[in-house]
Parts: structure tokens; sequence; C-alpha cells
């Protein structure tokens, strides 16, 4: 099977998912974030084109100067600032969870062979089989990693996974909506940012974890 420049951009944006599972190395990680969400900004832009839809080449632009640029440089900046290079306490091996991202992506495949309004219309199935699987690699990486950072990262790409999904399958949303939602995941980062510093400060450590032994 041949992918087209859209279906191609929506798998290359899957792949970089699952890579962020292959390394605990929490700028690599955010390396593998901003290229994922640049190729996700890149499908929004080549349906624009597509559709002509002007207003999603601003919803793309935002896409790649928000959450491909300004938050990875954002969250760099709070890694250096607390100290923390690595995730060392992941539960699952990172090659083992990359793996297991890999075996997502088939099982994104099957799935999205079941949702009727999908079937015959290789677009649509491809689209919702690489949101399908940034979705679960999000989830993995959430419950595999121990760091603070690392759930904000597994956060960010699941929101990435609901997004795909939603452009691919509607052609994009009113810009209002667009917008208002970039402009809450902007917010909810910065605040979880501030949040680890004064985790790191309090408990001299970000291991989520250990915070399950707090009492009163």
């Amino acid at each position: 099977m041949v992918l087209d420049t859209f279906e191609a951009l929506a798998m290359l944006a899957a792949i970089f998912g699952i890579l962020i599972l292959g390394t605990t190395h929490l700028r690599t990680n955010l390396s593998f974030y901003s290229l994922h969400t640049t190729a996700i900004a890149a499908v929004t832009a080549w349906i624009a084109n597509i559709t002509h839809d002007s207003h999603l080449y601003l919803v793309a632009a935002a896409v790649f100067a928000i959450k491909a640029w300004v938050i990875p440089y954002f969250l760099n900046t709070v890694i250096k600032k607390i100290g923390i290079g690595t995730d060392s306490g992941a539960f699952i091996a990172a090659p083992l969870s990359m793996h297991l991202g890999a075996l997502l992506l088939g099982l994104s495949y099957v799935i999205s062979l079941q949702i009727p309004g999908l079937i015959g219309d290789p677009d649509s199935r491809i689209g919702s089989t690489a949101a399908m699987s940034i979705l679960f690699s999000g989830v993995l990486l959430m419950l595999t990693r121990r760091a603070a950072i690392s759930q904000i990262v597994g956060f960010l790409v699941i929101e990435n996974g609901i997004y795909l999904f939603a452009v691919t399958q509607t052609h994009g949303m009113p810009l209002m909506v667009e917008m208002g939602l970039l402009l809450e995941v902007l917010v909810a980062v910065m605040v979880a940012g501030l949040l680890l510093f004064n985790i790191k400060k309090s408990f001299e450590h970000i291991d989520v974890s250990q915070l399950t032994e707090l009492k009163d």
C-alpha cells in the first residue's frame, strides 16, 4: 500500500509518538515530541490545502508555534532548572515500551477497520489509526514513567491524539474552538511546570509514585 502525503504525515506523527517511548532521556523525549507535533501541524496544513480552508493554516501555525516550539522550550527550561535529565525509574524498560507502542499501532489499525464510517475511506482510516496509536502511546507513557515531567509529556501526546482524530475525521473545527484548546493546553503546561518547581523544592524529587506515600 502506497501512502499519499496526508497519510504519510499522519503515520509519521504516530511513529514519532512511539519513539518517545524508546528513551528515558527527557530532553530527547521533548525533541521527539516536538517533531511529532510538527508532523501534526503539517497534517493540519495539508488538510487546509485540500479543503481550501484558510483558518486551518492559522491553526497549523499556532500548533507549530505553541506546541512544537514554546512548550518544549519551556519544559526544557524546567528540566534544566530542577536538574533532572532522565526518567530512571520507569516501570517498563524503554525498548520494551517502544515495542509495545508498535504493537498498539497495529491494534489501532485493526480497531479503525471496525469503525463503520471509516470503511472504504482510506484517508480517514489511516488518520484514525495514527490518532489512536498516538493516544495509546500517551497513555502508555503515563502508565510506565515515574517522573512528573514524563507525565506532562504523556498528557500532551494524548491531547495530540485526540486533536489528530478530530482534524482528520472532520477536516477542521471552528477557529475559536481550536485556539481556545491551544490556550488551555499552554496554560495547563505552564501551571504544571510551576508545580514541578514546588514539588522538587519540597520533596527533592519529581517521582510521582512516591507522592502516594504522603500523609497529613
